[in-house]
């Protein structure tokens, strides 16, 4: 040992409140938290008493299991370089565990500071995020997701909603917190953190917000004893399911709903006395309106040219032509396309459509979950009646799983190596003649299809038991925070590759190891 155990101790507890510090900001501070860790645990000394720790814990080795599922396909990777890269990724999913496992375990009070500490960091992230959204944001966007700035919104927004579960954890119970100055002060945080989701326009979050909560409630229901009182809460759930299907039904149907047009009787000339474009064959619409009809191409140049400094015949912010979001956004308007629609533009319409925004919607529902929804039908409306894939989240992932299943059923078992699954969809793209630009080419957006095609069902096998089994085996299940962190992240794998990225892996890999084998909820009475 280099130092004395209390400096030991305080470089271990440095090393991961930097790290769980670092999430929502910065992989290379991080990296940092890391290598302080990790530095720290080799010149810690004690080294009987870690390898005892090491031996004695089995459901540490089932976890290595969720690395070694990699390990596999990289004995016949033909793609080395990546598989390395993979392997390098990967590699805090093999070392955090037995850091933390073979150290002393964390006690009360240091867990509570740890988790508290990531908490505020996540707090100041998300008001730096919402000054970015009132700054540029405020008057309506179809990106507002760009107002994580550090990292993925997808990946802020489950440790937001890891968060939201800490906080309401430490507010509804007094085994965590006794104050109640500060729990009410934690629960306004709480609370702020779940309207930054819909700010946010998460829908991964949101939904995950929803599988958690539901499955929490289901599992409260079976606990409550009195049958009238579990009458009625079975009954509030129900309404507030019914809510929530009747909103998703109706937007849906507000989508589909189409003004009428009289093509008999469309009008050939602009109040100016210039011919009209008129496009009765496309189905494309814009809240409702047909876009391609009621266009003077003339008018709009000279007039969009008039108030704006991005030419009709250029980009906008977004690298969309101008005259195509020009129109959608007339369209929405429900006006046409002409010098009198340029002229029922205002300010913010100008700006919105040179940042590349193509519907009133947006101005309109600035805070919610609406222009997201409106977005997503928008995109699988254009995928079924033209086809059209690139930039479509939702759509490509339809597509990203068409391909992954296609390589996957080809290498069932053993799959095509670590490193080579990009190489082997690729091949898929170029070769099924998909709409779907290269630069929009991308692995499965579903970490469970990803490993198969890496490793196969066989690798897919053991990553699934290092997942489960200590969850299982030691009955973490039971534990409310435990419970929570492995419903929010196996939800997440299924919608992203959750594990393809530094910030990804690494807080999976550090709320794991905090919760499953370096804190001991029993020894301090937790549940």
């Amino acid at each position: 040992m280099l130092f004395t155990t209390k400096t030991h101790r305080f470089f271990f507890l440095l090393g991961l409140a930097l790290s769980l510090c670092a999430l929502p900001y910065s992989p290379f501070a991080l990296s940092v938290g890391l290598i302080t860790l990790a530095v720290n645990w080799l010149l810690g000394g004690f080294w009987v008493d870690k390898i005892n720790r090491f031996i004695n814990r089995k459901t540490l080795w089932a976890f290595l299991l969720v690395y070694l599922s990699i390990i596999i396909g990289f004995f016949y990777s033909d793609n080395i370089n990546y598989a390395l890269k993979e392997l390098r990724l990967w590699l805090p999913l093999l070392f955090i565990p037995v850091i933390l496992t073979t150290s002393e375990p964390l006690k009360r009070e240091e867990f509570k500071f740890l988790l508290l500490m990531f908490c505020l960091s996540v707090f100041v992230a998300t008001i730096i995020s919402f000054s970015i959204y009132l700054r540029e944001f405020s008057i309506g966007s179809q990106n507002v997701r760009a107002i994580s700035p550090y990292v993925s919104h997808i990946r802020l927004s489950l440790m937001i909603l890891f968060s939201i579960f800490i906080l309401s954890y430490s507010t509804f119970t007094n085994k965590f917190l006794s104050s109640y100055l500060v729990k009410s002060i934690l629960f306004i945080v709480t609370l702020w953190f779940i309207t930054f989701l819909f700010i946010l326009q998460s829908i991964t979050g949101i939904a995950i917000l929803g599988i958690v909560s539901l499955f929490l409630a289901i599992r409260w229901i079976s606990s409550v004893k009195d049958i009238v009182l579990k009458f009625c809460i079975i009954v509030g759930l129900s309404l507030l399911v019914l809510v929530g299907v009747s909103y998703l039904t109706h937007t849906v149907d507000r989508y589909f709903t189409r003004n009428k047009v009289d093509f008999k009787n469309l009008p050939k000339t602009t109040p100016n006395g210039n011919l009209y474009t008129q496009d009765t064959i496309s189905k494309q619409y814009e809240n409702g309106n047909l876009v391609w009809i009621n266009i003077c191409y003339p008018e709009l140049k000279r007039e969009w040219n008039r108030v704006s400094k991005f030419s009709f015949d250029s980009k906008d912010a977004d690298g969309q032509r101008v005259e195509l979001t020009l129109i959608r956004y007339l369209t929405s308007k429900g006006i046409r396309k002409d010098s009198v629609g340029i002229a029922q533009l205002d300010s913010i319409d100008v700006q919105l459509i040179e940042r590349g925004v193509a519907s009133i919607i947006y101005r309109d529902h600035k805070i919610g979950i609406y222009p997201r929804f409106y977005q997503i039908m928008w995109e699988i409306d254009s995928y079924l009646t033209r086809g059209l894939v690139g930039g479509s989240s939702l759509v490509q992932r339809y597509v990203f799983f068409k391909a992954s299943w296609h390589v996957i059923k080809n290498h069932f078992l053993f799959g095509v190596g670590t490193g080579d699954g990009a190489d082997f969809l690729n091949e898929y793209y170029r070769s099924s003649g998909i709409n779907l630009e290269p630069e929009y080419w991308a692995i499965s957006h579903n970490e469970f299809l990803t490993i198969w095609i890496a490793s196969g069902l066989f690798g897919l096998f053991l990553f699934l038991v290092g997942l489960f089994y200590p969850f299982f085996s030691e009955k973490k299940y039971k534990i409310f925070l435990c419970l929570v962190f492995q419903i929010i992240v196996v939800a997440s794998m299924l919608n992203e590759d959750t594990f393809e990225t530094h910030i990804g892996v690494s807080f999976a890999a550090l709320f794991y190891s905090i919760l499953f084998f370096s804190y001991d909820f029993n020894d301090n009475k937790q549940e």
